[in-house]
C-alpha cells in the first residue's frame, strides 16, 4: 500500500502542471459553440435557410477558395455549416479562413474565431505541431488514467468514505478529503474522457505510422475506413466534377427530403477546383453518439447513398462516437452541464493533489516555498492568463497564443523572483492571485462590451456567467482576507 501511495505522489508531481491545464482548457472548451457564438456576436442567426440560399453561400465560398493563390496544396476540401439546434449560424471556410452569411445567402463578412480556437488548440495539442502535439496530449492522458487508477487502488476505502469530508479539521486533512471524495465521485466521468482523448491521441499516432511505413507519407489514408476513401467518392460521382450551384441546392433538398429528422449539419465540397470535385453533406441523427452520418451525391447532386457511419460497422461506429463522447457534445444543454461540473471537479482534484503534497512535505521539515509559489502561479495563473487574452486579443486582435504563453512565462518568472522581495506565507500569495484572476474574468465581458456593445442571446450566455463568476472569486476572496484580519486583530 505504501508502494502504491509513493508511486501516485511521485507521478502525479510529474504531471500535475500540464495536466491542469488540459482539464482546465477541457471543461471550459465544452461550451466551445457557445463561446463561438459569443466572439462573433453580430453575425445572423436564423434556424432555417432554403436550399438555394444555402447553395448560393456555398458557391460564393467556393470561388473565394478557388481564387485564393495562398492557400497550401493541402487545403483542398471546403466545410460549409448550415443552420442547426447546436449552431443556428450559416459559416463555412478552410484552413484558417472563414465567412458568414445570412439567410438569403447574402455575405455578411468574415466569421473566424481565432480566441475560441486558441482554447481548443490549447487543449487538444498545447499548442505545439498538430499531430505531435496531441500525441503528446494523449501521453498525458494515459498519466491521468493511471492517476485515477493508482488513487482507487491506493484508497480502499474510497467508497466506504464517499460522504466524509472533515471540513472543520485544519491542515492537508480537509484538502485530503476534498481530493478523495472528488476523485471517487468523478471516477466514471474520469476514466471515460481520459479513455476517450487516449485514442484520440492514439489514432494520430497510428495514423502517423501508418502513413510513413504503408500510404507513402499520406496519414489521411489510414482514417479512409472511418471517414471514406477518395475512390468511394469517385465512385459516387461517376468521375464527373459537381456541376455548380445547382447540383448543391439539389444535393440539400434531396437529403432533407430522404431524412427530415435529421438536421444538416454542413456541407464539403473536396477537391475543389479540380475535376475529380465532389459533394458531401452530413446530417445529425437522432439519439446516436457518432458525430454525423454522411451522404454521396452524384454530379448533378442526386442522393447516391451513406457511408453507414450510424449503421455501419461497429468499429466505424464506435470510432465516430469517440469525439462526441469525449466532448460531451450529444443530449443537450444539461450533458454539457454535466461534462463541466465534472471536469471542473477533476481540475481542482488535480490541483489538491499538488497542494497537499507541498503542504506535507513542509509539516515534515521538508519546505518548498519557491515550488509552491510557482504552483499557486500556475493554479490561478493560467485561467487569469486565459481571461486576459480574450481581454486583451478583442480590442487589439494581438495573437493569441504568443500573448497566453508570454503572460505564463511571465507568472513563473515573477513567482521565483519575488521569492527574494517577499516573505508573505503561501496562503496571502493564493489571496492575491485568486483577487487577480476574479479581476481578469470581469476583464473580459467588459472587453466585449466595451468592442461589440451587443446584448444578443450570443453575448448575454456567456457575459453574464462571466461577470457573476468574477464576482464570486473577488468576493470570497475578500471575505478571507477580512477574516484573517479580524483573527490577527
Amino acid at each position: 500500500m505504501r508502494r502504491l501511495l509513493e508511486g501516485h505522489k511521485t507521478l502525479g508531481l510529474a504531471l500535475s502542471a500540464i495536466l491542469y491545464l488540459i482539464c482546465l482548457t477541457g471543461w471550459i472548451g465544452v461550451y466551445y459553440v457557445e463561446v463561438e457564438r459569443w466572439e462573433r456576436p453580430a453575425v445572423p442567426e436564423f434556424t432555417q435557410v432554403s436550399p438555394e440560399a444555402a447553395a448560393r453561400a456555398i458557391t460564393d465560398m467556393r470561388s473565394v477558395m478557388v481564387a485564393d493563390k495562398t492557400r497550401t496544396a493541402l487545403e483542398t476540401s471546403l466545410f460549409f455549416g448550415l443552420p442547426n439546434p447546436n449552431m443556428p449560424r450559416m459559416a463555412g471556410g478552410y484552413g484558417h479562413v472563414s465567412q458568414a452569411y445570412d439567410a438569403s445567402g447574402q455575405l455578411y463578412g468574415p466569421a473566424s474565431h481565432d480566441l475560441t480556437h486558441f482554447l481548443t488548440e490549447l487543449h487538444y495539442y498545447l499548442h505545439l505541431p498538430e499531430t505531435f502535439g496531441m500525441i503528446v496530449v494523449c501521453l498525458f492522458g494515459v498519466g491521468m488514467m493511471a492517476l485515477l487508477i493508482g488513487g482507487a487502488l491506493a484508497h480502499p476505502r474510497m467508497f466506504k468514505d464517499a460522504f466524509t469530508i472533515r471540513l472543520r479539521q485544519q491542515g492537508p486533512l480537509t484538502r485530503s478529503d476534498i481530493h478523495n471524495r472528488i476523485g471517487t465521485w468523478t471516477l466514471p466521468y474520469g476514466l471515460m474522457v481520459t479513455l476517450t482523448g487516449t485514442l484520440i491521441g492514439l489514432a494520430q499516432l497510428v495514423a502517423l505510422a501508418l502513413g510513413m511505413l504503408a500510404y507513402d507519407g499520406n496519414m489521411l489514408k489510414a482514417y479512409e475506413p472511418i471517414f471514406g476513401s477518395e475512390a468511394e467518392m469517385q465512385a459516387a460521382t461517376g468521375g464527373r466534377a459537381l456541376q455548380g450551384t445547382t447540383a448543391i441546392a439539389n444535393g440539400i433538398r434531396q437529403v432533407r427530403a430522404a431524412h427530415p429528422d435529421q438536421p444538416v449539419a454542413y456541407v464539403a465540397l473536396h477537391n475543389v477546383g479540380t475535376p475529380k470535385e465532389a459533394l458531401e453533406i452530413t446530417t445529425l441523427p437522432k439519439n446516436r453518439l457518432v458525430y454525423g452520418e454522411v451522404w454521396r451525391f452524384d454530379a448533378l447532386g442526386n442522393l447516391v447513398g451513406s457511408h453507414n457511419i450510424s449503421d455501419g460497422p461497429v468499429g466505424r461506429q464506435i470510432a465516430a462516437s469517440v469525439y462526441t463522447l469525449h466532448f460531451g457534445s450529444f443530449g443537450g444543454p444539461l450533458v454539457k452541464l454535466a461534462y463541466v461540473v465534472l471536469g471542473f471537479a477533476l481540475t481542482v482534484m488535480i490541483a489538491a493533489g499538488m497542494d497537499i503534497w507541498l503542504i506535507k512535505s513542509a509539516a515534515k521539515g521538508r519546505p518548498r516555498p519557491a515550488l509552491h509559489r510557482l504552483w499557486i502561479a500556475i493554479v490561478y495563473g493560467a485561467p487569469a492568463a486565459i481571461a486576459l487574452t480574450f481581454a486583451i486579443g478583442m480590442p487589439t486582435g494581438w495573437p493569441p497564443v504568443p500573448l497566453f504563453w508570454a503572460q505564463m512565462v511571465a507568472l513563473i518568472v515573477l513567482s521565483i523572483i519575488s521569492m527574494r522581495f517577499s516573505a508573505a506565507g503561501h496562503k496571502a500569495v493564493s489571496r492575491l492571485m485568486r483577487g487577480l484572476l476574479g479581476l481578469a474574468v470581469l476583464a473580459v465581458p467588459l472587453s466585449h462590451m466595451a468592442v461589440h456593445g451587443s446584448f444578443s442571446t450570443a453575448a448575454v450566455q456567456v457575459n453574464l456567467p462571466l461577470v457573476l463568476v468574477g464576482l464570486f472569486i473577488i468576493g470570497t476572496t475578500w471575505k478571507a482576507v477580512r477574516a484573517d484580519t479580524s483573527r490577527q486583530t
